[in-house]
């Protein structure tokens, strides 16, 4: 029985040899995952706040948005407003423009008449006897 004796004390060497690689390796595995999850906490904390700055920042758009609406809504009934000033301008303007052709027409018609009548009173002057 001496036989058995060295080989169980090998067996039992070799096992507890086993036995504390295994248990050294699950030391490093706990450490990777360890390691590992706090990664991906730290990460999922990251995205978090990323995603609630992007959904504060979705939020400021989307105020901006409704507010630039209303300022489109606004510029349009300006525009509507300065298109119809623009057009009554315009039409008081062709008003004008024909009122001035018309006294044109007419400083013209006093002015061949005034000339008509230099020419008569001319010619009345040369008839009259010198003083």
């Amino acid at each position: 029985m001496t036989t058995v004796d060295p080989i169980l004390n090998a067996l039992a060497l070799m096992e507890e040899r086993l036995i504390g690689r295994m248990e050294g390796w699950r030391r490093e595995l706990r450490l990777d995952l360890d390691g590992a999850f706090d990664a991906v906490h730290k990460r999922l904390d990251r995205l978090e706040q990323e995603y609630e700055m992007l959904k504060a920042g979705v939020a400021r758009i989307e105020a901006d948005i409704g507010t630039l609406k209303a300022d489109v809504g606004a510029l349009k009934e300006d525009v509507a407003f300065l298109k119809r000033a623009v057009g009554r301008l315009e039409a008081r303007q062709e008003e004008d423009a024909s009122g001035r052709q018309d006294l044109r027409e007419q400083a013209l018609g006093f002015r061949r008449r005034l000339d008509e009548l230099e020419e008569r009173v001319q010619e009345i002057e040369r008839r009259l006897p010198p003083d």
